[in-house]
């Protein structure tokens, strides 16, 4: 039933950008987020190393025990889970991998916090995307924290910090050692409060240059109230609903907005 639901969404969603298609698209940093990060054309030769991240655990067969502290899954009955199939039915696929990797990219962000490690693949995305910077990721599992962390090894990725623990107990200690953080990707706990709670935490590090990184805005219900929570919060002043994700903005001066975009693989 998750997944019809799911899929209503979608069309509904294709459906409504039908009619702001191009609303508000001649705003100039809109534009060239569009063209630079969501639909660029640049073949990176880094989406070589993301493809192979994600096809090197993708036939791994190895069964594990998920410390599952957030909402639940709405693909596997039990904890009991095949790496593979975490990597192909939970952890970012690789057109959102590579999304990560264009905004890391793009916005040269110092310090990024990840909220949901699982097996390291869309750390690697923005560890790759922003080589001068840390990512600080973020994971409760102790077996998923091990697994990404020798994995991110084995790849090579030198700029990611892995954190074990909640994310109430070890997000406010991180936060409390950056200056600023300039992005972060939520994908960890798919619970309402938990996700508000995470935003408004993170919020206290934020600048106006900071971007955030809202994964599965529409996995459930408890999701989709979260995210226009969100996007209606008086500090943000751009959210652009990219169905799968959602990205948040807090720059002064511009007029609140809200869009319904799309990216490229």
């Amino acid at each position: 039933m998750g997944k019809i639901k799911l899929l209503i969404k979608y069309f509904v969603y294709r459906f409504n950008r039908r009619g702001v298609r191009g609303h508000g698209i001649h705003s100039p940093f809109i534009f060239e987020l569009n063209r630079s990060v969501l639909n660029c054309r640049n073949k990176y030769r880094e989406y070589a190393q993301i493809k192979k991240y994600r096809e090197s655990l993708s036939g791994n067969r190895e069964i594990i025990t998920v410390y599952d502290r957030g909402a639940g899954s709405l693909v596997f009955p039990s904890e009991k889970r095949a790496i593979g199939d975490i990597m192909r039915y939970t952890s970012s696929n690789c057109k959102t991998g590579r999304l990560l990797f264009r905004l890391a990219r793009y916005f040269e962000p110092q310090n990024i916090i990840e909220l949901g490690t699982s097996l390291g693949f869309g750390t690697f995305c923005m560890a790759s995307g922003s080589v001068q910077g840390t990512v600080y990721s973020l994971e409760a599992c102790p077996r998923q924290h091990e697994i990404a962390g020798a994995e991110l090894k084995k790849a090579g990725a030198g700029n990611v910090e892995l954190i074990k623990g909640d994310f109430r107990t070890v997000l406010p200690d991180l936060l409390n050692s950056i200056d600023q953080v300039d992005l972060v990707y939520f994908d960890g706990d798919h619970s309402k409060d938990s996700l508000i709670w995470q935003f408004r935490t993170c919020l206290e590090k934020a600048g106006p240059s900071s971007v955030f990184v809202v994964g599965d805005i529409h996995w459930s219900d408890e999701m989709d109230q979260a995210w226009k929570i969100l996007c209606n919060d008086k500090v943000v002043t751009l959210s652009i609903d990219l169905f799968y994700c959602g990205l948040l903005f807090f720059m002064k001066g511009m007029a609140k907005q809200h869009h319904l975009l799309t990216y490229s693989a």
